[in-house]
Order: C-alpha cells, then sequence, then structure tokens
C-alpha cells in the first residue's frame, strides 16, 4: 500500500501539506513546466493587471503587470505585446497593481501592513527542494545544491518561464515566506535575530516580547501582532 502512495505521488507530481501550507511539485527531465504548474501556480494575479511602476525620481510608468513566483520577477506587456521582466530594480520606489503593493529588496514583497516605521510583507514563490541530474541509462544522480529556477534561467528568458524545458528531475516546494521592513523600506526574512538587527535601538524591547508572546515566524497573524507591537515603540 505504501508503495502504491509512493507511485501516485511520483506519476501526479503534487503533495500538499496542508499543516505547513505547503505544495511539493515534480517536474519530471523533459517535461516543461507548464506541462505540470497552471497558470495560478505560477503567477500571483490570473492575468496581467493594469499596475504603476513608481521609481525614485518620481516618474511614474504605468504598465499591465504580473508577479512570477517561479522567478521572484515583475512581468509587464510591452507596446509590441511582448513579455519581459522588469530590471534596474535600484531604481523602483514601489509598485502598486491593484490594491496590493510591491517592494523590491533582493527580491520583490507584497504588502500586508504598511505603514512610516515597520512593514509587513509576503512572498509566495516556488523554491526548488531537490535536484537530480539524469545520468547514462536514465539513472538519476547525486543531488545539486540549487536553490530557485533562475539557474535555468538567464534572466530574460524568465519572462517565458511557462516553456522553460528541464533536463533534470525538479522537486519544486511553494512557500509563503514573511519580511518585517523599517522605514527606509529595507525588509528581511521574519526571524528574532534578524529582527533585532533591522532594529537594533529595540533589541530588548524585541526580546521581551518574544519572552511573553509565542511567535511562529511562518504565521500571518502573529507576526501582524508583533508588527503591531513595534509600531507602538515609534
Amino acid at each position: 500500500m505504501k508503495a502504491l502512495l509512493l507511485l501516485t505521488f511520483i506519476f501526479i507530481g503534487y503533495s500538499r501539506l496542508s499543516a505547513q501550507d505547503s505544495t511539493l511539485v515534480t517536474i519530471k527531465a523533459g517535461n516543461r513546466v507548464k506541462d505540470v504548474l497552471t497558470p495560478a501556480d505560477m503567477y500571483h494575479y490570473p492575468q496581467f493587471t493594469d499596475g504603476n511602476v513608481i521609481l525614485r525620481d518620481g516618474k511614474v510608468i504605468g504598465v499591465k503587470l504580473n508577479y512570477s513566483r517561479l522567478f521572484d520577477q515583475m512581468l509587464f506587456i510591452n507596446h509590441k505585446g511582448d513579455t519581459l521582466a522588469l530590471d534596474d530594480e535600484k531604481n523602483i520606489k514601489f509598485i502598486a497593481i491593484d490594491q496590493d503593493t510591491f517592494y523590491y529588496d533582493g527580491g520583490y514583497m507584497r504588502i500586508i501592513i504598511d505603514n512610516d516605521f515597520v512593514k509587513l510583507a509576503e512572498k509566495k514563490v516556488w523554491v526548488v527542494a531537490d535536484v537530480r541530474k539524469i545520468g547514462t541509462h536514465n539513472t538519476p544522480k547525486n543531488t545539486v545544491a540549487i536553490t530557485s529556477l533562475t539557474h535555468y534561467t538567464d534572466g530574460t528568458d524568465a519572462a517565458k518561464s511557462r516553456d522553460l524545458m528541464l533536463n533534470e528531475d525538479i522537486l519544486l516546494r511553494r512557500e509563503t515566506q514573511y519580511y518585517v521592513g523599517n522605514a527606509y523600506n529595507h525588509f528581511v526574512r521574519a526571524g528574532k535575530k534578524r529582527l533585532q538587527q533591522l532594529f537594533p535601538k529595540e533589541e530588548l524591547n524585541i526580546e521581551n516580547y518574544l519572552k511573553t508572546n509565542k511567535i511562529n515566524f511562518d504565521k500571518k497573524d502573529d507576526l501582524e501582532k508583533l508588527v503591531r507591537f513595534l509600531t507602538q515603540l515609534y
């Protein structure tokens, strides 16, 4: 029975871990990403949506946008109808799409709580959980230390992620990651040490709060309470 369940996982390619709000997907060598993942899996919005890219010099660029969960990139459609990825992100102040606001700090994050001093953001992204290269006689070789699908593209091609064909067996894991930002829109992955480094003047207050409040740094509700506490300190 256990062997049957394992074979079912391998052929279907999905294993849903509801307790961790996580999904595992296997893409076999020779398959395209679009053969396994749906557009809803790959993109934040069901279709490219009108949005604005606000630059640091105050310029506002209106364009149809969508966020790629596969490559952690913001895609747009240019005047020729081509799908491209935004670059030169250091000059982007923020991006507004529908009711959402995205900031960029080493990656794109969607804002959950936004105020002048403390921000909470989330990133829903696919990460590479395991890679198996195919050797001679189609036998898997040793696991390779790769954590992102950007390894398989030069960046520009990420806009064509649906047609990406892999020559290795890839196990992808969908994650929801949470980040906390400061007044300068610098964000860190939610965690005790990183938060204390982000807000060094509040190190002791953070320490005391975490002693008296049980916090799961992967749980949105817990982080919202923590951010509200930090906001009261300013």
